[in-house]
């Protein structure tokens, strides 16, 4: 599987130590018990020395060393393939289809990265490794030793185990329906929980809470009863477990009676290795049921995973030097077959010119935004970028050279300095002058750490039209030939969107400029503006000359108003 593949390779030093600790010390801790026969045996027929005695000590410390020093690969590896496992997600994110992106949406992807990696590691951790460096060994060691004391009595172990085995198989059935009913049951949970997060607005001011609480408090009481039930089944479970390893070592202690050809020293050796023998099948069948719903909770980070991606990133023309023509040719798309967002469209954008998109909501604005960023494709025509075809391009070297700034104006969870110019190395001083013109220098005066100060997420501690602005401000320390304002200052004020667009727009003097508006008197200074309805280009022109047709466009303009 890919997923642990890369994941493993990376950690296999620390994996392969983590195993070989785990089995030396089950090893000693096992051998130690031998040696504890030796001194028992001695003392019982006076012939006790230093020598088994200084053996059986070095070997407890040896065991105990080993087992403070096996924390720092435990938690080395529990937490490095947690955190590994997240970040295949992330991986993922740089690749994947941005259709296949939109129908997982942001909330259920969260929950799937968390669920996904947590289950994947408890399946490493808890199943696969604790197997073969805890479970299997201490198995082996415990039949082995046994055999050496008397081999008639690994005959008992056997048919123990059978026993075991099957009793327990009856008793995990219905542990396993409890646990993937908590499964299930904490998946609704998360998503309400989740949404109540998220949503704190939209369900505060119509008054959801309320009705959220008590559904969740419904999701809280099922997983609490379910909890309870499995605490009553595990504890039936080892009960039996317990009965049947009470009863064999009866069984072992009758036989030493009846046939006294076994020391003291034996039998207590005996006694103790049987519950060595039998510990790893108990633990083994818990950790199986969990094993079996961690399968299932993967199953869908790994669907998650293995979604379409989008291959025009990693393959195609390299662009090095984008001029910044677009042309759309006889361009359609629908999401749907019996959909059609854009149908037959054709126009051009000059490299160092500027054009808006305008038109009422769902008339293709976005969509052709989409389309030249590549985010969707085309179903037939061509998109021309410096005349070549933009499904023939590498997208990763076509975003070095495009800057999309969206209404929602992106604030990540960082310092003010950071949203400005991410990693790139600038000056404060230029940092600042930037400020000005883009309106946010009394913003900065207030920030209790100038440039340092943390925005909070999403840049919760500013305005919409101030995350506007540090979006815009960005485009001044980008070298993109290409920059599209989707509704990038509809959040600001008419006298801080006119101040702020000037100084804007003379730094884009030299880039082609692509505008999507629908506060119309921001366009006014575009060379054309193409006016959208259903797909279609209506009008195109200057702002005047549109307004003076008196078509279309004049009767979006008074309707803005």
């Amino acid at each position: 599987m890919k997923l642990f593949k890369e994941v493993l390779i990376s950690n296999l030093k620390m994996i392969v130590f983590y195993v070989l600790i785990g089995i030396a010390t089950n090893f000693l801790a096992l051998y130690s018990v031998t040696y504890y026969q030796k001194i028992l045996d001695a003392f019982q027929y006076q012939t006790l020395t230093l020598t088994p005695l200084i053996i059986y000590g070095v070997l407890l410390v040896i065991s105990t060393v080993l087992g403070y020093i096996e924390n720092y690969p435990e938690q080395q590896v529990k937490n490095k393939l947690y955190f590994d496992f997240k970040l295949q997600s992330l991986k993922k994110m740089k690749t994947i289809d941005y259709l296949e992106y939109q129908k997982i949406g942001t909330g259920r992807l969260t929950q799937k990265v968390e669920d996904g990696a947590t289950a994947a590691r408890d399946i490493l951790i808890n199943f696969w490794l604790k197997l073969f460096r805890y479970l299997l060994p201490t198995a082996l060691f415990s039949l082995f030793f046994i055999f050496r004391v008397k081999k008639e009595y690994v005959l008992f172990v056997l048919l123990g185990y059978i026993i075991v085995i099957v009793v327990s198989n009856l008793i995990l059935k219905r542990l396993y329906k409890l646990k993937k009913n908590i499964l299930l049951n904490q998946e609704f949970l998360n998503k309400h929980l989740v949404r109540g997060f998220m949503e704190l607005v939209v369900f505060r001011t119509n008054k959801k809470y309320d009705t959220e609480i008590e559904i969740t408090k419904d999701g809280i009481k099922n997983i609490v009863d379910a909890k309870t039930k499995i605490k009553l089944v595990h504890e039936i479970f080892f009960s039996v477990f317990a009965l049947i390893v009470n009863v064999l070592q009866v069984i072992v202690l009758g036989y030493a009676v009846l046939k006294s050809n076994l020391s003291v020293g034996a039998v207590v050796t005996v006694i103790a290795l049987l519950g060595k023998a039998y510990e790893p099948i108990a633990i083994f069948n818990v950790e199986y049921v969990d094993y079996k719903l961690n399968k299932i909770t993967l199953k869908q980070y790994i669907d998650l995973l293995d979604a379409k991606d989008d291959d025009s990133l990693k393959s195609g023309l390299i662009i090095k030097d984008l001029i910044g023509n677009v042309e759309f040719k006889n361009v359609s798309y629908s999401y749907h077959e019996n959909k059609s967002i854009i149908e037959n469209l054709s126009f051009i954008i000059k490299a160092n010119s500027s054009i808006a998109l305008v038109g009422e909501s769902g008339s293709g604005k976005s969509t052709i935004i989409k389309l030249i960023m590549g985010l969707v494709k085309y179903n037939s025509g061509q998109i021309l970028i410096d005349d070549k075809e933009l499904k023939d391009l590498n997208l990763n070297s076509f975003y070095d050279n495009v800057t999309y700034v969206s209404q929602e104006a992106p604030i990540f969870d960082g310092t003010l300095r950071e949203n400005l110019v991410f990693d790139k190395k600038i000056s404060d001083e230029k940092i600042l002058n930037v400020l000005k013109l883009v309106c946010l220098d009394k913003f900065y005066e207030k920030l209790e750490n100038g440039l340092d100060t943390e925005l909070g997420e999403k840049g919760i501690r500013m305005s919409g039209g101030e995350r506007q602005r540090v979006a815009l401000a960005r485009l001044f320390f980008d070298d993109s030939k290409i920059v599209i304002l989707d509704e990038a200052t509809s959040a600001m004020d008419n006298i801080t969107e006119k101040e702020v667009l000037e100084n804007v727009v003379e730094k884009l003097a030299n880039k082609t400029l692509i505008v999507i508006a629908h506060r119309l008197e921001t366009i006014k200074s575009v060379d054309t503006i193409y006016v959208l309805s259903d797909g279609q280009i209506k009008e195109q022109g200057k702002y005047d000359a549109l307004l003076a047709k008196n078509g279309y466009f004049k009767k979006l303009y008074k309707s803005a108003k």
